[in-house]
């Protein structure tokens, strides 16, 4: 489901945002910084600190993660079937080595996220659709400037 567009658009994000909805319908969007791609299926996140999005997954069983690409403002958007895992359940420990190979033992987590991809977006800078001239080269550039980077 993943292709390798949308792969290395994940590498390339620095932060996931995980939108979760609880039972009740009370919507719930949260930065993440460790998360991979999975199985190429899935996205796996690390739960370092997130008590509202575990009981959301929990009790509502699925999610959406977007994560962009901050200077060519291009990304994905994925949605479908999400689960946590803690050690024990099938699959944790595979996705745990995945996540501790990021962190390096800096971030210690209990338990993980699993968002099987159903549906997937892209995510563009609307100037890509108004200025269809518009190249990738052009958006860093202006994403530099707005970000007050300068190269090295």
């Amino acid at each position: 489901m993943l292709d390798g567009k949308t792969i290395r658009s994940a590498g390339e994000s620095v932060l996931c945002w995980l939108a979760t909805c609880s039972a009740a319908g009370e919507p719930n969007v949260s930065p993440k910084e460790i998360f991979a791609v999975f199985n190429g299926d899935s996205i796996v996140i690390a739960n370092i600190a997130s008590p509202r999005s575990a009981r959301n997954i929990r009790e509502h069983g699925r999610a959406c993660v977007s994560f962009v690409n901050v200077f060519t403002q291009r990304g994905y958007q994925i949605r479908g079937a999400a689960q946590e895992l803690r050690a024990g359940d099938d699959g944790f420990a595979e996705i745990e080595a995945v996540l501790l190979g990021m962190t390096q033992g800096q971030f210690p987590f209990k338990s993980v996220f699993r968002v099987i991809a159903q549906e997937v977006s892209e995510i563009i800078a609307p100037r890509y659709r108004l200025y269809p001239e518009t190249t990738e080269q052009e958006q860093i550039e202006s994403a530099m400037i707005s970000y007050g980077v300068r190269p090295r």
